[in-house]
């Protein structure tokens, strides 16, 4: 009977330590939960197109536009401002403004 209760004891014991030895183990996987930051990535290159000869980066500059509506509004101020009124106003006008 003593053979028996001290096989159940060590078997009891066995039961208990195994959960408890699993909570005492630790992990090296866990210790670390926050990793490194990552480098940052490398930079791009710049490509100003074929053979590197292109315009640097930016705006491109344009010249402004002069539509016909433009060009007559800039013919009337410059026959209004040379005495023309009237008829030749007009006449200087449409033949400015279709020339140009």
């Amino acid at each position: 009977m003593k053979r028996v209760a001290m096989v159940a004891l060590a078997v009891g014991c066995a039961l208990v330590a195994v959960p408890v030895a699993a909570q005492l183990k630790t992990f090296p996987e866990l210790e670390g939960r926050i990793p490194a930051p990552l480098p940052p990535p490398p930079q791009p290159p710049i490509i100003n197109g074929p053979y590197q000869q292109g315009p640097p980066p930016g705006v491109a500059e344009t010249k402004p536009l002069t539509t016909h509506s433009d060009r007559v509004v800039r013919c009337q101020h410059q026959g209004a401002a040379n005495g023309l009124h009237g008829r030749r106003l007009s006449t200087y006008v449409r033949a400015c403004g279709n020339a140009n």
